[in-house]
């Protein structure tokens, strides 16, 4: 038997079904559990783009739209754990959907090589770089 991270991403909408809030919780091989949640307006600027990466993966319309949290295989979650955590702090609403889209538009193995990276000090820094140009606008 193969051991590997668990991967569950929520998505919560409102009364109008506009999504509100993304979660994805981890479980690593130690037992310990990360989280990380991107709220609010950001949350539906990037919507579009971890569709896309979650629709690569296999989870169809019927399966996002659904209330029930998300079990994502362990490649699909750590490119969707990626495109979270490489928007989690920005603030510039362009910024965000260029990085979110660059993320999308990654292999797997590209995916997984910038999640390794983004383990390093400047990881996530270095990522948007290569993404945007790290243009200040």
């Amino acid at each position: 038997m193969t051991r590997s991270e668990h991967y569950t991403c929520a998505i919560s909408r409102d009364e109008d079904g506009r999504i509100v809030a993304i979660e994805l919780r981890v479980k690593d091989l130690e037992g310990r559990t990360r989280e990380i949640r991107v709220n609010g307006n950001h949350a539906g600027h990037i919507a579009g783009s971890l569709f896309e990466v979650l629709r690569s993966g296999g989870i169809r319309g019927r399966q996002w739209s659904s209330n029930a949290p998300l079990q994502l295989k362990p490649a699909l979650g750590i490119h969707a754990e990626l495109l979270l955590r490489a928007v989690k702090p920005l603030r510039r609403i362009d910024r965000i959907t260029s990085i979110a889209e660059g993320v999308a538009e990654m292999s797997r193995e590209e995916a997984s090589y910038w999640h390794a990276q983004t383990r390093h000090r400047h990881g996530l820094k270095a990522l948007r770089i290569l993404i945007d140009g790290g243009v200040r606008r």
